[in-house]
C-alpha cells in the first residue's frame, strides 16, 4: 500500500512540475527573443550587423522548436525568414516560409511567405522557373489576396529588366485614348444649327 501511495505522489510531482515548468519556460524563451531584438535594433540604427540578426534568428527557432502550438509561433517563423533573407541563408528562408504554409496556413501572413519565395527566387536567387512555379501557386491559393495583382504583375514581368518593364507600359500607354476622346471632340465641333439639323 505504500508503495502505491509513493508511485502516487511521485507521478503527481511530475505532473506539476511539468505544468509548473511550460510556463517557466515560455518566459525565458521569450526574455531570450526581447534581448535578441533589442541588441539587433540598436545595432541595427546604422547598419546590418550579422552578428545579432543570428542571435535573433536562434532565439526564434528555438521558442518554436518548443512550443510549436503557442499563438507566436508563426510570427516569430516569420521573422527568422526575414533575417534568413537578410543573412542570405535563402535555403533556410524557403524552409521557415514553407513551414509556415503546411504548419500555419490560417496565420495571416501566410500568403506573404509564399509571395515572398517567389520574390527571393526572383531577385536573390535569379532562377525563375522556381519564382514562375512560386508566383502560380500563389494565384491558385490565394486568388483574391490583396497581393494578387503584385503577383500577377511579377509573373508577367518576370525575367525583364526594369527597363524593359517601364518602356513596355510606356508603349502601351502611349498607344491608348482616353476612353470617349473621340464623342467628346465631335461634341464640342458641333454647333447649334448642325445639332438641328
Amino acid at each position: 500500500m505504500k508503495q502505491w501511495f509513493l508511485l502516487f505522489a511521485f507521478c503527481c510531482m511530475v505532473v506539476f512540475a511539468a505544468c509548473k515548468g511550460q510556463p517557466d519556460e515560455k518566459k525565458a524563451l521569450q526574455l531570450k527573443i526581447t534581448e535578441a531584438e533589442n541588441a539587433f535594433t540598436k545595432k541595427n540604427n546604422t547598419t546590418f550587423d550579422p552578428v545579432s540578426a543570428k542571435n535573433a534568428v536562434d532565439a526564434y527557432e528555438a521558442y518554436t522548436a518548443k512550443l510549436p502550438d503557442a499563438p507566436e509561433t508563426p510570427a516569430y517563423l516569420f521573422k527568422a525568414g526575414e533575417l534568413y533573407r537578410s543573412l542570405k541563408q535563402f535555403d533556410k528562408a524557403f524552409a521557415v516560409y514553407e513551414r509556415i504554409l503546411s504548419e500555419y496556413s490560417a496565420y495571416e501572413k501566410a500568403p506573404h511567405s509564399l509571395f515572398l519565395i517567389g520574390f527571393t527566387y526572383e531577385n536573390d536567387v535569379k532562377d525563375l522557373d522556381k519564382a514562375k512555379e512560386a508566383y502560380e501557386r500563389f494565384l491558385k491559393t490565394y486568388p483574391d489576396h490583396e497581393l494578387a495583382d503584385d503577383v500577377q504583375f511579377s509573373l508577367s514581368n518576370l525575367g525583364k529588366s526594369p527597363d524593359e518593364i517601364i518602356k513596355a507600359f510606356s508603349e502601351k500607354n502611349a498607344g491608348n485614348t482616353p476612353p470617349n476622346a473621340d464623342n467628346n471632340a465631335k461634341t464640342n465641333n458641333t454647333t447649334p444649327k448642325d445639332k438641328g439639323n
